[in-house]
This record gives structure tokens, C-alpha cells and sequence, in this order.
């Protein structure tokens, strides 16, 4: 009994910390992410890239560092458009995104200036897409981009001011304008989507919720807006709500990696544990940034099952993947207590 109930407080600990905790980023190989190797100096580019109608880009792209004094760095954006390259030298660097099929390239100029009063230097760049010899497509499903393209000039700008002030940290200022952009348009999908993610951000999850279900409604067959809205119904343990809104964004884009993993999740704390096992190496063969939380997803359902050496195996390869996550030391002393060779 005492083992059972010491496995339970682990698979707790795993668990409870999936929702809040970021892990570095990855490459589409699994290997750190190379925007962490820098040029050997102590300053910071980061930013984000956006969609051509400003919505906060949802999906990977390839992101180049060219500079004067070394060759180039490449990393990759979060799945919200976020990116950082870390430890560079002073001089002028230029960071291109590469749009893939759908996007045209966008770039944005840097100078880090020597002499500064700080050691340190943060630069902050937003990039936004050009659409790529005049497509208007913005994802696989239609609806989203179709609600921008239908909102008044009034609306969209509203919703460009929210982006900014997101941006910049001011999630208050940012609901404020979304609303506004609302009142001008309710259907407007994306300023709904953008307002559950300001909730969030906020700590209104309740608020959230109402305008993530909102947003589902207006486009049903779009798997992200399902995709938000399953992560945060976790977060309100709603485990059922959660896995059926995420099981129809699998159905609706079975590529999607996010999908796999967090319904891997739901069905964890639902006791599904054969079909979570299946998600979650769903999820591990697409790859991409989503690899190394499913290790530990898959630890978290080897512990509950009390086998000792599949779950030590999987965070393992979790750590090996996330070595600096900001959980990395619990996630260690989990692990001591499952190594075969320490339970004798």
C-alpha cells in the first residue's frame, strides 16, 4: 500500500505541472534547439511571428540568425509564433522567417550596439508574413481566415491594437480591445480565440472558457481553437469536456501533434490508459515540439501502472530532451525512486 500511494504522489506531481510548465525548445529532431547556442556574447533577440491577418502565428516555422560576426543560427517558433536567440556578441544581425509553402519570407534587421551601460541587452522584433503569390489560405480550415476576411476595417484594427498590447505584456489593455473589436463584429472568430488566450494569461479561466466555446461554435472544423479550448478545460479538470474536444481536433487533423498529446493527457486522468498510451505514441512519432512532454506524459501513465523501468525510461528521455525545464529537478527525484537499480 505504501508503494502504491508513493506512486500516486508522483503521477500528482507529473501531472499537476504539465499544463504550467514550458519546456526549451526542441527541434523538429528532438535535439536542443540551436537559437540557445548563440555567438559567445551575453545579448538576447527575441520575438514573435504573426499570420498576415496579425493573428499570432499557430504552427513551427524555421527561423534564420545571420550576423556580422558569425555564420547562421536557426531555431524555431512555439506553437504561438514565439522565438529567442540567446548569447550574442554586439553587431547587426538580420532575422528571417522562412513561410514554408503557404508564406512568403519576412525579415527584420537588429543592431546590438557596443558600449552599453547594461551587460546585458534584450531586442524585441515582431515579423508578419506576406501571403505567398496572392493565396489567401491561412490554415487547412477555412473558417478562421474567413472570419477575418469578413470583419469590418473597425474590428481589425481593434484587434491589431490587442496583438500589440499582448505583445507587450498588457493582457488587460489587450481584453479591452478585443471586446471592442467584438462589439463591432461578434462573430469574429479570431479576436474570440485571442480572448480566451488573454483570460488565460490573466488567470480567468472561467471568462476564458466562455469565449474559447464561443469560438468553437462560430468554426467547429477548426482543430487549434479546439485544441485551446481542450488545454484549459484540463486545467479546470474537466477531463471528459477536455478529451472530446480534443479527440474531434485529432479526428479533424490527424497530424496534429498537440491534439495527440493533450487528449494522451485527458484520458490519462479519465483511467483510459491503453488508448492515452496510444495518443501519446501518436504524438511521439509526428515528432516536433511536442516530443519531449510526451515522454513524460508516458512516464506519468508507467508510473500509475507501477512499472518502474518503462517509466524511468521515458523521463529519462524527457530530461534528455528538456534538460533545463523549469521542473527538471522534480522530475529527477521522481525518477531516483524509480531506477530498478534503487528500488532493492
Amino acid at each position: 500500500m505504501k508503494g502504491n500511494a508513493l506512486a500516486r504522489l508522483c503521477l500528482a506531481a507529473l501531472l499537476a505541472l504539465f499544463v504550467c510548465v514550458t519546456a526549451r525548445a526542441q527541434t523538429d529532431d528532438g535535439l536542443p534547439d540551436p537559437g540557445d547556442m548563440g555567438t559567445g556574447g551575453s545579448h538576447t533577440i527575441q520575438g514573435r511571428v504573426y499570420l498576415p491577418s496579425g493573428r499570432r502565428l499557430d504552427r513551427r516555422l524555421r527561423v534564420r540568425l545571420s550576423g556580422t560576426r558569425g555564420g547562421d543560427n536557426t531555431t524555431y517558433t512555439d506553437d504561438n509564433g514565439a522565438f529567442v536567440f540567446r548569447r550574442l556578441v554586439a553587431g547587426t544581425y538580420t532575422v528571417t522567417v522562412e513561410g514554408g509553402r503557404e508564406f512568403g519570407t519576412a525579415s527584420e534587421t537588429v543592431d546590438i550596439l557596443e558600449g552599453s551601460r547594461r551587460d546585458e541587452q534584450v531586442y524585441t522584433v515582431q515579423l508578419r508574413l506576406a501571403e505567398k503569390g496572392g493565396g489567401t489560405s491561412e490554415s487547412r480550415a477555412g473558417t478562421v481566415s474567413a472570419s477575418a476576411a469578413s470583419a469590418p476595417e473597425a474590428a481589425r484594427a481593434r484587434y491589431e491594437k490587442a496583438l500589440e498590447a499582448s505583445a507587450a505584456g498588457d493582457h488587460k489593455r489587450a481584453v479591452k480591445e478585443l471586446k471592442a473589436a467584438l462589439e463591432i463584429h461578434p462573430p469574429y472568430t479570431l479576436a474570440l480565440n485571442q480572448l480566451g488566450a488573454e483570460y488565460v494569461s490573466l488567470g480567468q479561466l472561467e471568462d476564458a472558457a466562455k469565449a474559447f466555446d464561443a469560438a468553437v461554435k462560430l468554426a467547429p472544423d477548426e482543430p487549434v481553437l479546439r485544441i485551446n479550448y481542450g488545454v484549459l478545460l484540463i486545467r479546470q479538470r474537466k477531463y471528459a469536456e477536455a478529451e472530446q474536444q480534443l479527440a474531434r481536433a485529432a479526428a479533424l487533423d490527424e497530424k496534429n501533434a498537440a491534439a495527440r498529446l493533450q487528449r494522451g493527457h485527458a484520458l490519462i486522468r479519465l483511467g483510459r490508459g491503453d488508448e492515452a498510451e496510444t495518443e501519446l505514441r501518436l504524438a511521439l512519432k509526428l515528432g516536433g515540439a511536442q516530443s519531449a512532454l510526451a515522454h513524460r506524459y508516458l512516464g506519468a501513465l508507467y508510473v500509475e501502472r507501477g512499472d518502474d523501468t518503462r517509466a524511468a525510461a521515458a523521463l529519462e528521455q524527457y530530461l534528455r530532451l528538456a534538460p533545463d525545464a523549469a521542473d527538471a529537478a522534480q522530475v529527477r527525484s521522481i525518477l531516483a525512486g524509480l531506477k530498478p537499480a534503487k528500488r532493492n
